[in-house]
């Protein structure tokens, strides 16, 4: 039996609760009930992970709701919904953000425009145009060098390799940020920078667009942002779920 809490399988068990096998982890000390929930939550977790799914594939919290009655039979309130969003999109973010990737390939970045408490922010991504893998996502109120530095920055330390190519818009700012994160004078790190991707261009940047319009769609059911905690919120989700 795994730990809950830490995944070892290092547990013995530990006497009954209610009827139910309790267990011991001797490497961090919790015990826990095998009841097919997640640690510290009264639901289980296939209502949860249907609940989640459900949401990020489009649907408003409300019709969540309904379905879930519907399909699982179960009367879950609009927040505690909402509560698992926020909760497991940052959870599974943090742990997604460790992991060290080796993808070398093409990557393709983009930006754009997404409302977000009646105003406009900026939304960045960076996609591999292989795997499909999202290797770094940004919320930003303008398209600085500073905030393309930081998005660069964090695609750079997810991936052990360097990429062959970076290919982007005409934006200014992507020029310096690529020199200060992925420009090498030494040919076996050398990175190519590709800009004006286009139709007519001999790359373009389909795959991020195509990526820009299912979120859009998703953000439309939403009327929008709320407000910037909820807009990373909703990204962090996304950038999961993807």
């Amino acid at each position: 039996m795994k730990c809950k809490y830490c995944k070892s399988e290092n547990t013995i068990k530990y006497g009954k609760s209610n009827g139910k096998q309790c267990y011991y982890c001797k490497d961090c000390n919790h015990k826990f009930v095998d009841n097919g929930k997640f640690v510290k939550m009264r639901t289980k977790k296939e209502v949860i992970v249907a609940a989640l799914d459900l949401y990020f594939e489009g649907l408003s919290v409300r019709k969540v709701k309904r379905q879930l009655g519907n399909i699982l039979k179960v009367d879950v309130s609009q927040m505690a919904i909402w509560k698992w969003v926020v909760k497991y999109s940052e959870l599974v973010k943090k742990f997604v953000d460790s992991i060290k990737l080796e993808i070398k390939g093409d990557w393709h970045v983009d930006e754009t425009a997404i409302k977000c408490d009646g105003d406009h922010r900026w939304f960045w991504e960076m996609i591999d145009n292989e795997t499909k893998f999202l290797m770094a996502t940004h919320l930003s109120g303008e398209r600085s060098i500073k905030e393309t530095l930081k998005f660069f920055r964090q695609a750079r330390a997810r991936s052990e390799k360097r990429p062959d190519k970076i290919i982007v818009d005409g934006l200014w700012s992507y020029k310096k940020a690529f020199n200060k994160v992925f420009y090498s004078r030494y040919k076996k790190h050398r990175v190519e920078f590709v800009r004006k991707a286009g139709i007519r261009a001999r790359e373009n940047n389909n795959v991020i667009e195509r990526l820009h319009g299912t979120l859009k769609d998703r953000i439309n059911v939403m009327r929008g942002l709320r407000n910037e905690e909820t807009a990373k919120t909703v990204l962090n989700g996304w950038f999961v779920f993807l």
